[in-house]
């Protein structure tokens, strides 16, 4: 039987594969670990996903990152704190990952019971063309304002072409003033589950609202309503997702 922590592992590597064609980058992928390349030089989606807590793929795992070290691209490890064993906290030193943050990995059982928007403050649309996929890179690279890495985004979303990206993914941008952006927000489904990411509202803007309204929509963007949701939670957004009924299943640690 699939555990609630599988759950979540496995519809991140859903996401990494499909934000990876979309630039037509390379993921590789074995029983023991996903490595997502995007040929750009972006810790936001190159990302080194351990799937074990042994390696035993070391041969390929060595030529993974050493492709990516050549070009002296970026990356970073998203690891399931039960898997920093010896082999996973091993590699962590070994290539000078440093810890930068630790999520909380949720899941809800089903959708049955969520209710609908409460609250009618946005416009929100499926990106469904470049013009919209624009406002998306407006509101999501906001949030790297002043950072090495915003550079890379901007490189990232220009070689983005939705044409490689599978029906599995919609991607949201919430409006206000009917042209506003404000918000976006990302919803992958997997064989197993559907996976929330990038529930993000501009710094002006927050406070107001507007990130539980996007994310109660995702909520209702699901067709399957007896398919578990998960997502990873940063400390300030527990409480509003356990409101929704989600519940703490484990902890993501984020290395770069």
């Amino acid at each position: 039987m699939i555990t609630n922590q599988q759950l979540v592992i496995n519809n991140l590597e859903e996401k990494l594969k499909q934000f990876t064609q979309a630039v037509n980058g390379e993921c590789i992928k074995f029983d023991d670990f996903t490595l997502s390349n995007t040929k750009i030089s972006t810790d936001t989606f190159n990302i080194l996903l351990p799937k074990s807590p042994n390696i035993r793929s070391r041969v390929e795992f060595t030529q993974g990152i050493n492709s990516l070290l050549l070009k002296e691209f970026k990356f970073s490890t998203w690891i399931d704190s039960q898997f920093l064993n010896k082999d996973w906290g091993k590699i962590t030193k070994e290539y000078k990952l440093n810890e930068v943050e630790v999520n909380v990995m949720m899941k809800l059982e089903n959708i049955l019971n969520v209710s609908q928007r409460n609250s009618q403050q946005l416009m929100i649309n499926l990106v469904k063309n470049n013009e919209e996929l624009m406002k998306y890179k407006e509101v999501f690279i906001s949030l790297f304002e002043g950072t090495p890495e915003k550079d890379a985004l901007e490189s990232y979303f220009n070689k983005f072409s939705q044409v490689q990206i599978g029906a599995e993914v919609q991607m949201f941008v919430g409006y206000i003033n009917e042209n506003m952006p404000v918000t976006t927000g990302l919803l992958i489904e997997s064989k197993d589950s559907y996976g929330i990411y990038d529930v993000m509202t501009k710094e002006a803007f927050r406070g107001k609202g507007y990130g539980s309204e996007m994310f109660q929509f995702l909520l209702n963007q699901t067709k399957d309503k007896e398919k578990p949701v998960v997502l990873q939670a940063s400390e300030d957004g527990i409480n509003i997702y356990k409101r929704f009924g989600f519940i703490d299943v484990g902890e993501m640690v984020v290395f770069e």
